[in-house]
């Protein structure tokens, strides 16, 4: 299995950084153009909700994404010390329930800033979501095209 970890600093504008060496990994790792893309996507809402909700915003805290390969998954698995996700949310993270509800039933009428956990929650194969200590941990795994 091959890793690496990725680190920034609790600020907005370090995700470009992670979201580029994020979609390159993926995309050694095997992932398709356009899987490459989504999953991008999904790490760089899965990582501004960690900045905004956990952090609120602060800066001089620390984000960090390993990246686990082998030849059938892409695991990212995020590590911040932020506010813990509220079990609703975590609920619509994981399961799904409550995004596309009769409040929203076109998904493009949700508001800007309420689309993150649905983008993560359809692109990535599998996904799950602790608090041990002080330390939140998402994890979201990609299956990778096997012939």
């Amino acid at each position: 299995m091959s890793r690496v970890t990725l680190e920034i600093e609790s600020s907005c504008s370090n995700i470009s950084l992670m979201a580029v060496a994020i979609n390159a990994i993926g995309a050694y790792a095997g992932l398709d153009r356009d899987k490459s893309n989504s999953v991008e996507l999904a790490l760089v809402e899965a990582v501004t909700n960690s900045i905004v909700h956990g952090y609120h915003g602060e800066p001089n805290h620390r984000v960090t994404v390993t990246i686990e390969c082998d030849q059938r998954h892409i695991r990212f698995n995020l590590m911040d010390t932020g506010d813990p996700m509220q079990s609703d949310q975590v609920e619509r993270l994981i399961r799904g329930r409550g995004i596309n509800d009769a409040e929203y039933p076109d998904l493009s009428t949700i508001k800007e800033g309420g689309r993150g956990l649905e983008i993560i929650h359809r692109t990535m194969d599998q996904i799950s979501y602790k608090r041990e200590g002080r330390q939140n941990h998402l994890t979201l795994t990609s299956n990778l095209a096997t012939d």
